[in-house]
């Protein structure tokens, strides 16, 4: 059940962050802290490092497979 958990809170995470990263998009500088402060987890990292390198707005999270819908609009 553990396992679970961590994945369902995994999931959580990765659709906050993206959904965070979309509305922050067309402030460049409180994007680019926000990918900062993900970096800092090792688990979230390259996908702060892809979103840093995209050119376009983030798709929303279940897009990206993500399967919480939890922060979304």
């Amino acid at each position: 059940m553990a396992a679970t958990e961590a994945v369902t809170e995994s999931e959580h995470l990765k659709s906050l962050i993206i959904s965070t990263a979309s509305a922050l998009w067309e402030d460049k500088e409180a994007l680019g802290k926000f990918l900062d402060v993900v970096r800092r987890s090792e688990t979230f990292a390259p996908l702060a490092d892809s979103m840093a390198q995209s050119e376009v707005r983030p798709a929303k999270p279940t897009f990206y497979g993500v399967k919480s819908t939890e922060f979304q609009s």
